[in-house]
């Protein structure tokens, strides 16, 4: 089982900050220093069709776990996203679960702190 996640930082006024541990149920443990970024969702409720990585012009969300595979992100606009992580040659969704693998819909509301727990993926 994964290392356990640290509180999310304290977001500035009317924004979010997350927390979690990512987690590969394929290779059974965290995945450290990985790029990771959030992808908004907008009205959608399913994810979009392709995911481009970081864009700076959009204003991407993103960051790195650290070697026990833990992350925080702070001064997150309010809105609805998917969390992106980068997999050998491509972007993955973190998903619900093991056994569930609808891709993880996070909301954040203003001034929201949100530990996010355990982030599954189907990680090489």
């Amino acid at each position: 089982m994964p290392v356990s996640s640290q509180d999310p930082p304290e977001p500035g006024p009317g924004k979010a900050a997350i927390s979690g541990v990512l987690y590969t149920f394929t290779g059974k443990g965290p995945i450290p220093g990985t790029l990771f970024y959030l992808t908004p969702a907008g009205d959608q409720s399913t994810p979009p069709p392709a995911l481009m990585g970081i864009r700076e012009e959009n204003k991407d969300v993103s960051g790195q776990s650290d070697n026990q595979g833990r992350i925080a992100l702070n001064n997150i606009p309010p809105g609805r996203y998917y969390l992106a992580v980068w997999a050998p040659y491509n972007w993955i969704l973190a998903v619900e679960s093991d056994v569930d693998l609808t891709p993880r819909l996070i909301v954040l509301e203003p001034d929201q702190r949100l530990n996010l727990g355990v982030i599954y993926l189907s990680w090489p």
